[in-house]
């Protein structure tokens, strides 16, 4: 069974979709209220988080895995 998601204000998500980076400002229940820029205009609006995918983790874990790799060229 996979592990429901969850968000928190602060956190960097993206339609699983596709679309630009967008900020959650607040959660309630399964949804998550975000923030982005198209240009110079800010936009907004309220998503399920199953439409969502934290794109923080995936930096995350890519960052890990290079740190990881640059660790055993200097061995």
């Amino acid at each position: 069974m996979q592990k429901p998601l969850q968000f928190e204000a602060g956190d960097v998500v993206r339609l699983k979709a596709g679309g630009p980076p967008m900020v959650v400002r607040a959660v309630g229940g399964d949804t998550a209220y975000c923030q982005w820029y198209a240009g110079v205009d800010l936009h907004q609006g309220t998503f399920l988080f199953t439409s969502l995918e934290d794109i923080n983790r995936v930096r995350r874990s890519a960052d890990t895995h290079v740190a990881a790799v640059a660790q055993g060229l200097r061995a």
